[in-house]
């Protein structure tokens, strides 16, 4: 029968105290930046241990959860996490602009104007040119909106060359 309590001789703190040294220094290494061709060696052979042995590879498991958490209160990685989505989002946002400008009919870009005029976004006059001051209008209102604006439902057919 199978007994739902473990044996009272397991410890895993004996079996893992030979290997003590080994996580540590794994740890060390995997924190930093970049790696001499030494360290990169160490590293390599810390990890092909890992391969063959179970229980490293589980401590190593371990170890990189435990590092994940410490590093993601980092004020320093929070902050090149920031600037890494901000990078996006403007590559986002300039990549619909300019699919926008080729896709638009003057009436549609003209009702987005007046959308985003009424939305506090925009101040320039209603043209329909999809010009600076409405990428700029529309550029603000995806920070405090976070998306692009919807005044309607925009059906373009894809340009015919």
């Amino acid at each position: 029968m199978f007994s739902h309590h473990p044996p009272h001789n397991l410890d895993i703190s004996n079996y893992a105290q030979p290997y003590r040294e080994l996580i540590q220094t794994y740890c060390q290494l995997s924190v930093q930046p970049t790696l001499n061709d030494v360290d990169t060696e160490h590293l390599d052979s810390i990890l092909a241990t890992a391969e063959t042995d179970p229980l490293v590879s589980f401590l190593i498991d371990e170890a990189d959860h435990m590092l994940a958490h410490l590093l993601a209160d980092d004020v320093d990685t929070i902050h090149q996490q920031q600037k890494l989505q901000t990078c996006l989002n403007e590559a986002w946002l300039d990549q619909a602009f300019q699919d926008l400008t080729h896709r638009l009919q003057a009436s549609q870009c003209k009702h987005l104007q007046q959308y985003l005029k009424e939305q506090g976004f925009y101040s320039g006059a209603i043209d329909g040119v999809m010009g600076q001051s409405t990428q700029t209008a529309m550029e603000h209102y995806c920070d405090q909106q976070g998306e692009l604006p919807q005044p309607f439902p925009i059906h373009t057919p894809d340009v015919v060359n």
